[in-house]
């Protein structure tokens, strides 16, 4: 997962004390340049922890029926929740999402996503996942998560894609997203 500077982090800190930051605000805190300060800003925004607004940043409201990631609505068929270790849960749309929010939060103690087929929820380390099928519910590249390697392998053989289990997973998703970011 990836850490956040202690800059990032104290900008995070303002954040959830004030609710929004303008540059102006985030330079004088912490004694940076304005241009480091909208480096930051585009960085977190990025990382999905803040929302860019004219100006400044705004710390982005959760809400169970948005996802923390790309702020769409949240499906009961492709749910992910990631449970911080201080008590506060996320949640997000899709695999796709919630894989990203992963590995850009270091403060995760549990996540948890839901089998396409029956609905039941799983951790995430041991569900199996689809990647880049002919369904595609909400982001792109698609990931939808089975309880077994089986039922992701048959749901493969009528709707294509890739079977992998999470490490494999968001490694590829990662790749994927650095790819199309280029």
């Amino acid at each position: 997962m990836k850490n956040l500077s202690p800059r990032q982090q104290e900008i995070l800190k303002l954040i959830k004390q004030k609710g929004n930051l303008s540059v102006e605000e985030i330079q004088k805190a912490i004694g940076i340049s304005q241009a480091t300060a909208y480096r930051e800003i585009q960085e977190l925004s990025r990382m999905g922890l803040g929302a860019k607004i004219p100006g400044g940043i705004s710390q982005i409201e959760n809400s169970p029926t948005r996802c923390v990631q790309c702020r769409g609505e949240t499906n009961a068929r492709t749910l992910f929740i990631i449970e911080l270790k201080d008590g506060e849960k996320l949640s997000a749309c899709c695999s796709h999402c919630g894989m990203m929010a992963l590995a850009n939060n270091p403060n995760v103690s549990t996540a948890m996503t839901v089998d396409f087929i029956y609905g039941k929820m799983l951790n995430v380390s041991q569900a199996w996942y689809v990647l880049n099928s002919n369904v595609v519910l909400c982001c792109s590249p698609s990931i939808l998560s089975f309880s077994s390697r089986e039922d992701a392998i048959r749901f493969t053989q009528g709707f294509e894609g890739e079977v992998m289990d999470f490490p494999n997973a968001q490694k590829n998703l990662n790749q994927m997203m650095t790819l199309i970011q280029l």
